[in-house]
């Protein structure tokens, strides 16, 4: 085959394209301990289900976990980890339900 022929067939093939991690428009998510680790001094109960939502740059934007509550509900827990970044919660209705605590919204927006 020659040298031309080849770089015609390398010039047709799709490139892969990136993912929403490898651009930046998703923060890429990495569980503080994969699932199926004990509870241990070293992996502390409170450390499970938690995960960390890095930027491209491998930085921590911020920390996640759902908990269930006393009454069977369950809250979601969002912790931002630099003042210098935005960080919003949008909540998107599945069958309508869905709620935010009013007092809740308002001290994380302050």
């Amino acid at each position: 085959m020659t040298h031309a022929r080849k770089a015609s067939r390398s010039a047709h093939r799709p490139q892969p394209q990136l993912s929403p991690y490898d651009t930046g428009a998703r923060c890429e998510a990495k569980p503080w301990i994969p699932y199926g680790e004990r509870v241990t001094a070293a992996t502390p109960a409170e450390s499970f289900g938690k995960v960390d939502f890095d930027d491209e740059e491998s930085g921590t934007v911020c920390v996640a976990y759902l908990e269930r509550d006393m009454d069977g509900g369950y809250t979601l827990h969002v912790a931002p980890l630099s003042e210098d970044r935005k960080v919003r919660v949008a909540i998107h209705y599945e069958r309508g339900v869905a709620r935010v605590n009013g007092a809740q919204a308002s001290a994380a927006a302050a």
